[in-house]
């Protein structure tokens, strides 16, 4: 009897004790969205990296969790096309933000990478130097399939891919079929004719029907641009130490 009602205190006893266990533990309630344009200036403050297009993100909210900060950045725009430029060491040095997803008005199909087989893989180039720029070597694709290579200097100042209008014959392209427009470049804006190459080619990544901004060779003092129609679908890195650039896809 007198063991029975010992069990009984201790069964007791272990019930109260989890009660208050459990009404001590505090609730578990998910991060709460904060101002994106807000975390992003006390980020760049803290690790003293640089941004451009943050206007896009006034009124944006999202979520920011994690300790690293390539995570912070890749949750925080996550609603964003955007690139990263890192040093060899991985440190951030600079966020270029090109606007809002849903403002993309190219079809999903355009500039998709033909070879599956690739996709997903980083695209990793060896680069030439230009004093502080990085120059890489592509393969320009024309209308009747004839193959070019071209140097392009990596520009996150041009808009496309940008080259000399000299160029136009020898990719098969009649300026006739072309638009004129005014395009932005890291010297400023430049009037241009506007096309579209079957495909250009970096590594072993094939990125089709890729929009060209054709400009006069004297303005471009014989450069061609890789802009960002192409450079901001990947996650950018740039190694200076050894002269390379990763591109990995997002």
């Amino acid at each position: 009897m007198n063991k029975r009602i010992k069990f009984q205190h201790v069964v007791f006893y272990l019930r109260q004790l989890f009660c208050v266990a459990v009404f001590l533990t505090p609730p578990i309630f998910a991060a709460a969205p904060i101002a994106v344009n807000a975390e992003l200036e006390r980020l760049m403050t803290e690790y003293g990296f640089e941004t451009s297009g943050i206007e896009y993100t006034t009124d944006a909210v999202a979520h920011a969790e994690g300790t690293q900060l390539i995570e912070r950045l890749r949750l925080l725009l996550e609603n964003f096309n955007y690139v990263i430029v890192q040093s060899s060491a991985q440190r951030v040095e600079r966020v270029l933000i090109l606007g809002e997803k849903t403002a993309v008005t190219a079809p999903p199909t355009h500039d998709a990478p033909s070879s599956p087989s690739t996709a997903g893989a980083d695209i990793v180039l060896p680069t030439q130097r230009q004093g502080a720029a990085h120059v890489v070597n592509a393969t320009l694709e024309g209308m009747n399939k004839q193959q070019l290579q071209q140097p392009l200097l990596i520009d996150t100042g041009a808009e496309q891919v940008v080259l000399p209008l000299s160029l136009l014959a020898r990719l098969g392209l009649n300026s006739a079929t072309l638009r004129k427009r005014s395009v932005q470049t890291a010297n400023g804006t430049v009037s241009a004719q506007i096309g579209r190459l079957p495909a250009l080619v970096l590594g072993t990544e094939r990125l089709t029907n890729v929009a060209v901004a054709f400009i006069e060779d004297q303005r471009l003092g014989g450069q061609a641009l890789l802009g960002m129609n192409v450079l901001g679908r990947f996650r950018m890195t740039i190694d200076d130490a050894n002269n390379q650039i990763t591109l990995a896809p997002k």
